[in-house]
């Protein structure tokens, strides 16, 4: 039996529980294969990008009803993703400074061309989200907000 070491920072590892927890219930719950869009078919008001600089999003809440347009700025964002690549891993941090917990659909792509649904987790106000792949991410894209109830945080 060969054993491996694994070194991780505070933060990779968290992100690590947050991955397997996440993964394992996307796969318990039996969702079916992820969906694969051209660049090109994403839907109008996803942020699109490598996440160095970060996606931005403005999204405005109104009636437990989210809505959402990409920026150009993060500084005129409300929500932000920012990637990151180390040794072959790829991670996203999302964060938002709403009053509401957020679920967003995530997409990525490895060639910058074809993007994969992702199981993503709903983030929690004033709590970052991290997501992350042992694999290369080239791009994101992350839209399509939705108001979570505080008893519903799932992964999927």
């Amino acid at each position: 039996m060969n054993k491996a070491t694994v070194r991780t920072s505070g933060w990779t590892a968290i992100a690590l529980a947050a991955a397997l927890v996440c993964g394992g219930t996307a796969w318990a719950a039996g969702k079916p294969a992820a969906k694969s869009l051209s660049k090109a078919a994403l839907p109008a008001g996803f942020a699109v990008g490598s996440g160095q600089p970060p996606l931005a999003l403005k999204v405005e809440v109104a009636d437990g009803k989210a809505t959402a347009r990409a920026v150009a700025d993060a500084a005129q964002a409300n929500v932000t993703a920012s990637g990151g690549a180390d040794g072959g891993e790829t991670m996203l941090t999302i964060r938002h400074d709403l009053a509401v917990a957020l679920k967003f659909d995530l997409y990525i792509s490895a060639d910058g061309e074809r993007f994969d649904y992702a199981s993503s987790c709903a983030v929690t106000p004033g709590i970052s989200s991290f997501e992350m792949w042992s694999r290369p991410i080239r791009a994101f894209a992350l839209g399509n907000p939705r108001v979570v109830p505080a008893d519903r945080m799932t992964c999927d």
